[in-house]
């Protein structure tokens, strides 16, 4: 659950990721570390509203952990997970070794 007086409703355990206002005003070396990661809440800082943010180890970008985060500069990241009962369906058995023709590479590149 938030803080008791949090201006958002954001609680630990939360995944959350930077607003883009947030971004905006941040220095380019900054914006493109934190862009488009997700950080999960670990819990509140020194007993205020700031909050403790983890953030894993991603794509080549090393674990970091942000202490005394505003909550007003994050949103949550919905987890929304598509689960399917019926299997892909496969309509073609191609090895991969194929060539594509002229069009298709047209296609894929154009």
């Amino acid at each position: 659950m938030a803080y008791e007086n949090s201006m958002t409703p954001i609680s630990p355990g939360d995944k959350v990721r930077f607003t883009v206002e947030r971004l905006a005003v941040l220095t380019a070396p900054d914006r493109k570390r934190l862009e488009g990661r997700v950080g999960e809440v670990q819990g509140y800082w020194n007993y205020t509203r700031k909050l403790t943010v983890y953030f894993p180890q991603e794509g080549g970008r090393q674990e970091l952990r942000i202490l005394g985060l505003d909550s007003r500069h994050l949103e949550r990241v919905s987890e929304e997970i598509t689960k399917s009962d019926i299997p892909p369906e496969i309509t073609d058995a191609a090895s991969g070794d194929e060539k594509l023709s002229q069009e298709d590479t047209d296609n894929l590149f154009g």
